[in-house]
């Protein structure tokens, strides 16, 4: 339409930011595409060592306030006491969190509150995410690590998520030794950790 040219100036900037808007979108989804298969093939390996988490949680947070004072949501960090680090790949914390709040961000509605989390768990610490977002229903909670899985394909895609986020965030710890969980009450919120063994 725009190399048709005879366009008026208010339709084309509009056409312009879906454009625009898409091409993130595919970009995306092919970073997010390229990290997966790297790390199932066994290209990335983790470099584990000590990780401050409150240092990069408040990282993670601080590029995402924005986006969530948008969405008229409460975004904090909360690391307890005896869990302030994890040994881990640092990349892999910061993607973890990452991940999470982004989903959360997405599925929370205005006034609920997000809290990047950590806490000490036997023989190794538990990072997370929770929210008082929409949920996800029980039928959902079994699936939502793998590939591609969208517990609400509409929503999620409006959204802007790729549905790679959580099956990237399952790999990274798994390759950790570590594992996933989820929690979750349709209408009152959902919470997503991850629990990093200590070394040894």
């Amino acid at each position: 339409t725009l190399a048709a040219g005879d366009v008026p100036p208010d339709q084309e900037a509009r056409f312009i930011e879906a454009i625009q808007a898409n091409a993130q979108r595919m970009q995306q989804i092919v970073d997010d595409v390229l990290d997966l298969s790297r790390i199932e093939s066994g290209g990335w390996v983790p470099n584990p060592v000590a990780v401050d988490l409150r240092a990069v949680a408040s990282e993670v947070s601080a590029g995402r306030l924005r986006a969530a004072l948008e969405k008229g949501v409460r975004l904090t960090v909360e690391i307890c006491t005896g869990a302030e680090t994890a040994f881990a790949d640092p990349t892999a914390i910061r993607q973890v969190y990452a991940n999470l709040a982004d989903n959360a961000i997405r599925h929370t509605n205005a006034g609920g509150s997000i809290v990047m989390f950590s806490e000490r768990a036997e023989h190794g610490t538990t990072i997370g995410v929770r929210d008082t977002g929409v949920g996800i229903a029980p039928e959902h909670l079994s699936r939502i690590f793998e590939r591609f899985y969208r517990a609400d394909s509409g929503r999620a895609r409006d959204a802007g998520g790729t549905g790679l986020g959580l099956a990237i965030v399952r790999h990274l710890v798994e390759a950790h030794r570590g594992r996933v969980q989820v929690q979750s009450v349709v209408g009152e919120g959902t919470t997503v950790s991850a629990y990093f063994p200590d070394p040894g």
